[in-house]
């Protein structure tokens, strides 16, 4: 008899739908509010009680900028079919050593932090709300929890989410306060003219004259924005975050104001990558329970305070910050980090923040793994040819034994023990969510470094829904559901998935899920059908195990010119674990059979292959010429397809042609957003005269 992970809980409630599941442990109980040994009602309450069961170990981590190198170099560049040199600035960073604070440190800021704000001018208890637009750092937690303990609500964006959706953001909110990174002071000065609401802004860092960092240039530019900002809005308060704390520190007696389970603690504000975002209202309960949800599939059996988690996706997005807050409930160190400086690449006279951290657990998304993937194959391939075989040969012998217990162990100690050390060398298991990863990858990662788990959630309901538990491993599922939920599968007949088949949009409810989103009555009524179900967009299918698995989202299911579906997001995944691919955007239409590939090019591997035809003389040489060449493109075409084929995908599938982007994808030039999802109207916009050439030569 096959064991269940998720369970039948009741009959189809109407034709079209599957039976609701739970968690197989759930199977003859209602699902959890509350963290497993928790009495907690609200986040301030589970604060508390993790905190002080942390008491004297270290809860959080981090690196301050000891300074911020400058290097110029001249790059070649394709513009409107030309090549042209340009001028790049490259950023290199000093770091320091990680410095640690206690839980019981940790829990005395928060409070002292939390009186600050009120001594600022904030009003409690829902009174006021406090916006938080920074990157992710231990200032930006504690602001987070700082406003918990007054019962001030606390609104979220992504740091690169753009004049227009910050303006959303702080305006429909009606936000009352600010806290943002000084280097984000700029972004500030025009949404501030219509935010008439925001009386006060915290920055991240003292803006001090004597900074020197950057040659001056960081006190400078901050100087100058808010110098800026008093021009148009001289009303406005702005102070830093130290003096904040201090006004707290010198006001003991101002009272906490603790919130209760049905109050207001965060409204999130999604990326926005299909179309404006979406402010999500999350109650106490709401991201509470949420948290029980997933530490009810990895509990301290699992994890525990000996733990290292290194933290560095944004906490804007609801996947991080659950994440952390569930590390909290682990007692585990949280060490914080950032993109820019995770490995050695981008640091001067220090180590990037893995190889400092040595994290014992990472949560990353698709993009990273394929990232890191792509770092080892290069270091791989510089090496000898019997080095080579011997690598590949354990490889093989490991992915073949991996189930029996000690078969390993020589090769994973000695063998595989330069490539852990790259990510610090202590790694036990790894989390990817927030997109889908193709399952060659996935095998890849776990093979090599520890085992990639697989989670899926979204903002409506607190990163829950699935993670895969060690003991139900299976490669390319996402899993058990959370402790916290009920879920079914719903017919998208003219897509093709029918419940009958065990496939279907996944519709969600319980106690983690979003009761609306922000003064925005149609995407409520349009998201949620009358008995409380919340309708994903997400495609799914439950396996012979009970587990959910993850198809696409309704939105990238495509029909082309045969009449048939194809789903992006599936493609993108595979393809994108191509050795000459760093992202890709797929794209399909009604007016073509098969799809085109808009491809962020891997340079490394790029470079190898433009060497190999002859198209450069050295490594040294610029590649944007090459890209362009016909018999490079060619070749990467037949090895995408080649791809596609070894992990199954079909003929209407398989791309029709590609072309290659002359930029990088980031949050910073709008091709992605922060949590690294395609903005694919921008995309292809920026490249329609390349796609129509790729079909017509097809």
């Amino acid at each position: 008899m096959v064991h269940l992970v998720n369970v039948p809980v009741a009959e189809p409630e109407r034709a079209g739908e599957t039976a609701p599941r739970r968690n197989a442990k759930l199977k003859d109980h209602t699902p959890i509010k509350r963290p497993v040994g928790y009495k907690a009602n609200t986040i301030y309450e589970f604060m508390l009680e993790a905190f002080n069961k942390g008491g004297d170990r270290h809860a959080i981590g981090y690196r301050d900028i000891v300074e911020v190198h400058k290097e110029k170099k001249m790059v070649k560049k394709m513009v409107d079919g030309e090549e042209q040199e340009v001028e790049k600035t490259w950023l290199f960073y000093e770091l320091t050593d990680y410095k640690y604070e206690s839980y019981k440190q940790l829990n005395k800021y928060v409070h002292d932090y939390g009186r600050g704000l009120i001594q600022l001018g904030l009003k409690p208890s829902g009174e006021h709300k406090l916006h938080i637009f920074a990157s992710t750092s231990h200032k930006w937690m504690k602001t987070f929890l700082a406003s918990q303990s007054q019962a001030i609500p606390v609104v979220t964006a992504y740091d690169t989410l753009g004049e227009k959706g910050l303006t959303v953001s702080l305006t429909q909110t009606e936000s009352n306060a600010i806290f943002t990174d000084n280097h984000l002071l700029s972004a500030l000065i025009n949404p501030l003219q219509k935010a008439k609401d925001i009386k006060f802004i915290i920055h991240s860092e003292p803006i001090d004259p004597k900074d020197k960092r950057q040659e001056g240039e960081l006190y400078q530019e901050a100087k100058s924005a808010v110098d800026k900002i008093l021009e148009v809005r001289p009303d406005i308060k702005i102070v830093s975050l130290d003096e904040v704390h201090q006004m707290g520190k010198d006001s003991p007696d101002t009272p906490v104001n603790p919130p209760s389970a049905s109050d207001l603690s965060c409204i999130m504000y999604t990326s926005g990558s299909t179309g404006d975002p979406k402010g999500v209202v999350l109650t106490h309960e709401n991201i509470l329970s949420g948290v029980a949800g997933v530490s009810f599939i990895i509990d301290r059996s699992l994890i525990n305070e000996k733990d290292r988690i290194i933290a560095f996706l944004p906490l804007a997005h609801i996947f991080e910050l659950a994440f952390e807050l569930i590390a909290f409930y682990w007692n585990g160190t949280i060490g914080y980090a950032n993109v820019k400086t995770l490995t050695d690449t981008s640091t001067r006279n220090c180590s990037g923040d893995i190889k400092t951290f040595k994290p014992t657990i990472m949560v990353a998304v698709a993009a990273v793994w394929e990232t890191i993937k792509k770092g080892i194959m290069a270091q791989i391939a510089k090496q000898p040819a019997l080095t080579q075989k011997l690598f590949w040969g354990c490889y093989n012998y490991k992915l073949k034994n991996w189930k029996v217990p000690g078969s390993t162990y020589l090769i994973d100690n000695f063998i595989f023990k330069k490539v852990k050390q790259a990510t610090g060398g202590n790694l036990r298991f790894v989390l990817n969510g927030g997109s889908p990863i193709s399952k060659d990858t996935q095998i890849f990662i776990s093979n090599l470094l520890c085992p990639m788990l697989i989670g899926y959630g979204l903002t409506e309901t607190v990163a829950n829904t699935t993670v895969v538990h060690p003991d139900d491993f299976e490669f390319d599922v996402q899993g058990a559901l959370s402790g916290s939920i009920t879920v079914k599968l719903v017919d998208v007949a003219d897509a093709g998935y029918y419940a009958k088949n065990d496939q279907g949009e996944i519709w969600i409810r319980g106690y983690p899920v979003t009761p609306e989103y922000y003064k925005n009555e149609k995407e409520t009524k349009d998201s949620f059908d009358p008995d409380g179900w919340f309708k994903t967009g997400d495609i799914g299918e439950w396996t012979k195990t009970g587990q959910l698995k993850i198809i696409d989202r309704k939105k990238n299911l495509v029909k082309t010119l045969n009449g048939e579906y194809i789903a992006l997001e599936k493609l993108e995944s595979v393809y994108r674990s191509n050795t000459y691919v760093q992202n890709i955007c797929v794209y399909a239409d009604q007016n073509h059979a098969k799809p085109v590939g808009i491809v962020v090019p891997n340079e490394t591997a790029i470079k190898s292959l433009a060497l190999e035809l002859g198209l450069i003389k050295s490594e040294s040489d610029d590649i944007h010429k090459a890209l362009h060449e016909p018999k490079l493109v060619n070749k990467v075409s037949k090895a995408l397809v080649s791809t596609a084929k070894s992990q199954g995908l079909n003929g209407i599938e398989l791309i029709a042609g590609l072309v290659f982007s002359d930029e990088e994808w980031t949050p910073q030039n709008g091709f992605v957003t922060s949590a690294q999802k395609l903005q694919r109207k921008k995309i292809l916009e920026a490249n329609k005269k390349e796609v129509d050439q790729a079909y017509a030569r097809s």
